[in-house]
């Protein structure tokens, strides 16, 4: 009776359209909270809105608000800043998340320990890591400047100038996500058939040498991914470089998300902010797509 009624089982999971009514919920969650906003995204950014009586007045503009973006000096100033900005922050973060994950992997001692620490930084709010690391980066009450000063060097302004101030936001970006990086490279690095790596010991291969020509070249497809997710991280930053900079001084650190939320809100510019965001929507999709494709080339060349 058991098997019986397994079969039957199995039978009306095969029916014709089990497989789309078992994601039609998900569909139609995705459809409503994802996809209206964006076909409302898109109508915006080829219109102009203003407020008359209470309501949004609507006016086609065809692509005159994409000329404008191509033409506005902060926004490409703010495209440059934060292609800036990702390069410091995914460089370093890859760079120190791999490096941990291979210390942690390897350390005999307080390795359960190191783990749990290292993720700390990720679980916390972005506003709080703003507040922590402006009380750390204050030029009159900081505590590195109390560091400084109580080792008789001289204090510095390191949220007043424009490429101090990128760098300090970039060093608070780095802290609080390198975590990620370390929890995905680590879990990769686990996953890693042991055999291969005795294999290359019994042949008296060199710890560094297993590191170089086993291990990394195994994790090349996972750190494509990973660089991909820093990446669209960087695109959409904000907390932090608003809490701690604004954007200051002057337009110095305004990254792009920082620019579109100043088209929006400040300037009440919404068929502009619109087109903005579709702009960099579109780049992340790029990004993203780029980076899968790596990580299936990566994928292709190691097992070649």
């Amino acid at each position: 009776m058991t098997a019986v009624y397994a079969g039957r089982r199995r039978r009306r999971l095969r029916l014709p359209g089990f497989r789309f009514l078992a994601v039609a919920p998900l569909l139609a969650f995705v459809g409503v909270f994802a996809g209206y906003p964006l076909v409302e995204l898109v109508r915006m950014s080829f219109s102009h809105l203003h407020l008359a009586n209470g309501n949004f007045d609507w006016s086609y503009t065809g692509v005159q608000n994409f000329r404008d973006a191509f033409h506005d000096a902060v926004f490409r100033h703010s495209i440059r800043i934060t292609a800036v900005f990702i390069l410091i922050t995914t460089g370093v973060s890859v760079a120190l998340g791999t490096a941990l994950a291979l210390l942690v992997d390897r350390a005999r001692l307080l390795a359960g320990i190191a783990k749990n620490v290292l993720v700390w930084p990720a679980v916390i709010a972005p506003v709080v890591v703003s507040a922590i690391w402006w009380f750390v980066l204050n030029q009159q009450f900081g505590l590195l400047n109390k560091i400084l000063d109580a080792l008789g060097l001289p204090t510095q302004s390191w949220l007043a100038y424009g490429t101090s101030a990128l760098l300090s936001v970039a060093f608070v970006d780095v802290w609080h996500w390198t975590p990620i990086v370390f929890l995905i490279v680590y879990a990769a690095i686990r996953s890693i058939d042991s055999s291969l790596l005795e294999a290359a010991r019994v042949d008296r291969a060199s710890e560094w040498q297993v590191i170089r020509y086993v291990v990394l070249p195994m994790l090349v497809p996972t750190l494509a991914l990973v660089a991909g997710v820093r990446i669209v991280m960087g695109v959409k930053v904000f907390d932090e470089m608003y809490l701690l900079t604004n954007g200051g001084p002057g337009v110095a650190t305004t990254l792009v998300s920082l620019y579109i939320r100043t088209v929006f809100f400040d300037q009440v510019d919404l068929g502009y902010g619109a087109s903005l965001g579709l702009c960099v929507l579109l780049l992340v999709l790029v990004i993203f797509v780029a980076a899968l494709a790596a990580r299936g080339i990566a994928r292709r060349v190691a097992a070649a």
